[in-house]
């Protein structure tokens, strides 16, 4: 679940099997409410007893599905981003990673003489540099999407066990933090 604030409204996502979101979808938006606070928990405005969400509009349900392109480079062409890699949302990875390639890319390109931008071998040195990132991005947020999208007792605990573990350590929470943020370099 992500609450994502949009202007003076909030847009909010819940991941959930294919199934059960034609069935949300298709509830009463009172029902709708109530089973989104049940699931969701905490009030969003911190006020006690006051419902966490008053409305909802414009529900969508649409399959996510992991998709990168195998080459990201070709003749005065570079894919980064959304084009070079669609990523789960389990993690919020995507934007970062897309940054990490536009970076990347602007390197390249401020290295590069002016006649000889967009040549094939300065734009394969890019995507030899983006590639254990970009590996690293999509087996990550694949790797938790398995970990995370399972809703299994045989899983919870383990799972709450390393979220714990790396909440207690500062250097790996820290080391962690830094690699979600810049990458794997």
């Amino acid at each position: 679940m992500a609450l994502l604030p949009e202007a003076d409204h909030y847009g909010f996502v819940w991941t959930t099997t294919p199934a059960e979101g034609e069935a949300l979808r298709s509830l009463p938006d009172a029902q709708f409410l109530r089973e989104l606070e049940e699931r969701f928990g905490a009030c969003v405005d911190g006020r006690a007893g006051a419902p966490a969400f008053l409305r909802v509009e414009d529900r969508r349900v649409f399959p996510l599905a992991l998709e990168f392109a195998g080459r990201i480079v070709g003749e005065r062409i570079a894919l980064m981003g959304n084009a070079a890699q669609a990523l789960h949302p389990i993690a919020g990875q995507g934007f970062n990673l897309g940054v990490r390639d536009a970076y990347e890319l602007a390197r390249e390109l401020l290295a590069t003489p002016r006649d000889e931008i967009g040549a094939r071998d300065r734009l394969a040195r890019y995507a030899r540099r983006r590639q254990p990132d970009r590996i690293a991005g999509i087996a990550f947020t694949h790797g938790l999407l398995q970990i995370f999208g399972v809703d299994s007792s045989w899983l919870s605990w383990p799972r709450g066990l390393a979220l714990t573990l790396l909440d207690a350590l500062p250097p790996a929470k820290r080391m962690f933090a830094r690699t979600m943020l810049f990458g794997v370099r």
